[in-house]
């Protein structure tokens, strides 16, 4: 049977999206290289460039300015992340199969790409200032829903989510941070201490209903359980 040979213009045409693609991943790498090393505030577009050794007037057909650039750095990796913990939070049956799962894919994504997660480290002040609601806020957000989804599925006791999101979104970045910066990181007992101290606490105490948004910014939250 004799192959079909494509029209010229559709092999230049699949050639100029492979090109694109190639260029922009080229200005991704030389940018996550340079915001590691560098740090957000001292990079600029000729530093990103220069590293490509890609025409000046290449950047501007992709990204606009150093803002964009860097939320796309950060975007596709952090929403990866947050997919696996999302997808695994949504299967599990136990607070501990949920709190286990979310920081077993998280330490793992870590160890497995630790420079990652550097990154954000070196550049921390400025995630939080540019992306709070987008980049950062998203798996906050996600985190939120699923715990108030295993809620109303009666996986969890019905306790405070924007509090109990919070204590393990904390967690989990400072542990987070002690395995990006350790020569052999250990994923899973770092999840599993994480999760003791978690569901630890989850059961051990609740936290009063009556604990409105107001009286925790005023630092009026009533707990009750196991503290003196």
């Amino acid at each position: 049977m004799t192959k079909a040979i494509k029209p010229l213009a559709e092999v230049c045409q699949g050639k100029r999206e492979q090109n694109k693609l190639a260029n922009r991943q080229a200005i991704l790498d030389a940018a996550r290289k340079c915001f590691l090393k560098q740090g957000y505030d001292a990079v600029t577009i000729r530093d990103v460039v220069r590293e490509t050794g890609l025409a000046a007037g290449t950047f501007y057909n992709y990204f606009t300015d150093k803002d964009t650039l860097f939320k796309a750095v950060l975007e596709a990796r952090i929403n990866e992340v947050n997919e696996a913990m999302h997808a695994v939070r949504l299967q599990s049956p136990t607070i501990e199969n949920f709190i286990y799962g979310t920081f077993h894919a998280l330490f793992s994504k870590i160890s497995t790409d630790p420079s990652f997660f550097r990154l954000i480290l070196r550049n921390e002040n400025a995630v939080r200032a540019l992306f709070a609601d987008t980049v950062i806020g998203i798996p906050m957000r996600t985190l939120k829903d699923d715990f108030s989804e295993a809620i109303r599925r009666g996986v969890f006791p019905d306790i405070d989510v924007e509090l109990l999101a919070a204590a393990c979104f904390g967690i989990g970045f400072e542990l987070g941070r002690i395995l990006a910066y350790t020569k052999k990181p250990d994923a899973e007992a770092t999840a599993r201490f994480a999760t003791k101290l978690m569901t630890s606490g989850t059961t051990g105490f609740g936290i009063s209903k009556t604990a409105s948004a107001s009286k925790r910014r005023k630092g009026e939250v009533p707990i009750r359980g196991s503290l003196p």
